[in-house]
């Protein structure tokens, strides 16, 4: 696995220059914490809320299905961090916003990732290969999704 370039992601389809525009305005935000809503939610899936408002959730797929997707903190390289947990990176800034590509699953060749600290991501996972994030700012009443795309590699 590794991570793809802004270049490679551009090239997976017409919108990803504007859909990563969208998600390029992370970069700087201060991560506040999860919201954990009882019933709804677990630790494992629970939504990321930043400074700016935004909130982060996890997706199945593009279509918005909930479904087994959850988040999990990864390396640089994309190996699982187990020390780590998305709690303790509570109060770090996003330092980068992208995908790594994943050349071994035939479905999902893309796993969404918010990059904190510059040392740490936290990536939307399933069964099944990467998941979709939805990022939404409610304060501006816009929304977007880190979507799953097949690379032009």
């Amino acid at each position: 696995m590794r991570r793809l370039t802004r270049e490679e992601i551009k090239s997976g389809g017409s919108a990803m220059p504007r859909i990563m525009n969208f998600h390029d305005q992370l970069i700087g935000c201060k991560f506040q914490r999860r919201i954990l809503q009882s019933g709804k939610s677990n630790e494992l899936n629970a939504p990321l809320l930043f400074e700016s408002g935004a909130r982060l959730l996890t997706q199945y797929d593009d279509e918005g299905n909930p479904g087994a997707a959850e988040w999990q903190v990864t390396d640089r390289e994309g190996y699982l961090y187990h020390p780590i947990q998305v709690r303790d990176l509570v109060d770090h800034r996003v330092t980068d916003v992208g995908y790594f590509h994943d050349p071994e699953n035939d479905q999902r060749h893309v796993i969404p990732y918010v990059e904190i600290a510059g040392i740490f991501l936290i990536c939307c996972m399933t069964p099944h290969g990467g998941g979709v994030i939805y990022h939404d700012r409610p304060r501006e009443d816009c929304w977007d999704i880190f979507c799953q795309f097949k690379p032009n590699i």
